[in-house]
């Protein structure tokens, strides 16, 4: 950035800002008609020095210029403003998303808030539920349905709740529910979720408190009950808004790729999975790891429920209205939050 005067600055901000619009490459003449005291000349030969530095392209000779992933990159962390949401827009998103989680679904809130995403920035919405693995074990219930029949309430410290009906192989006696349930709760309370999945063999096998026949049982099942993970923790909406994009409609050869990676879903995971820093975290074409994505941007934002973390944001083509979409994803990201903390942890 150090190396862009003030004019080639305000010619690079003026370009990216009309290519996002229309993606059309953008002449000198163009951008002279919104230029003060600024001829086409001047203009032109701006346009050419930030060509040899690497913020523009000439798609052909005799077309007009559009950013390069560089030129994306002075812009978005230097160049461009962020349009703040108003109120009634900020009011107008919480009720798109609040009505699923009326029944304390955190599927159901992922899923809606990728498809406002979606529906407000016109490109694909993503988001990733929180890793679980990471959350601290609170405690566990346990209470009988029947003489051989338990059902296992497990909460973890950020809020949520697991249910789950074993079937003992013998009648459960009141006094050895008691016991058990106050050993397991000493005993693992406060560790993580993968901390207990690996270990709880050692912690409660051989234990003097307690039913050795239910903690047998317990362990046994250990990997199914207190895995929290869902079976889609990736949420992906609007993928008709991102194909129908030119950049990749008229690209069959990508398009087949980026279908690929979205089917395939684990690499996407672990894409969204690296992405658990603090602030907007925002890749530009080549910046992207995944060559599947060196057309598109991926903006994302951290969210969290009590001491776990998840992901959410947006992908599109690197034309994308970044100056919108930052504060879009900001304040989504700090929606979800709350209400999680609303609907979930004051339980």
């Amino acid at each position: 950035m150090e190396d862009l005067s003030k004019r080639e600055r305000s010619i690079l901000d003026r370009l990216v800002t009309c290519y996002i619009d229309t993606g059309e490459p953008v002449g000198s003449r163009t951008l002279a008609k919104t230029a003060v005291a600024l001829s086409s000349a001047t203009v032109r030969n701006s346009m050419a020095d930030l060509e040899e530095k690497g913020y523009l392209h000439q798609p052909h000779t005799s077309s007009g210029r559009v950013p390069t992933d560089e030129g994306y990159r002075v812009y978005v962390d230097a160049i461009m403003g962020q349009q703040e949401i108003s109120e009634d827009e900020r009011r107008r998103l919480r009720e798109m998303v609040e009505e699923a989680i009326r029944e304390n679904n955190i599927e159901g809130l992922m899923t809606q808030v990728s498809r406002v995403i979606a529906d407000v920035s016109h490109n694909l919405g993503v988001a990733l539920t929180p890793q679980f693995k990471e959350g601290r074990f609170r405690s566990i219930d346990m209470i009988p349905l029947s003489e051989s029949k338990l059902l296992l309430v497990l909460t973890i410290q950020s809020g949520l709740v697991k249910t789950m009906v074993m079937e003992a192989d013998a009648r459960l006696e009141a006094d050895d529910l008691g016991a058990t349930q106050r050993l397991i709760n000493e005993r693992l309370s406060g560790l993580s979720i993968e901390d207990i999945l690996n270990t709880v063999g050692e912690r409660l096998r051989g234990a003097s408190d307690g039913s050795p026949r239910l903690l047998r049982l317990i362990c046994d099942s250990a990997h199914s009950l207190f895995e929290f993970s869902t079976e889609e923790d990736l949420h992906l909406v609007g993928t008709g808004n991102f194909f129908l994009q030119p950049e990749f409609s008229e690209d069959r050869e990508q398009l087949a790729r980026l279908y690929e990676l979205f089917e395939e879903r684990s690499q996407m995971t672990a894409i969204l999975n690296d992405r658990m820093g603090d602030g907007i975290a925002i890749t530009i074409g080549g910046e992207n790891d995944s060559p599947e994505l060196s057309a598109c941007s991926l903006l994302t934002s951290k969210y969290r429920m009590g001491n776990v973390n998840g992901v959410i944001g947006l992908m599109g083509p690197t034309r994308l209205a970044y100056s919108k979409m930052v504060p879009l994803v900001r304040y989504m990201a700090s929606l979800t939050e709350n209400l999680l903390e609303e609907k979930f942890e004051e339980r």
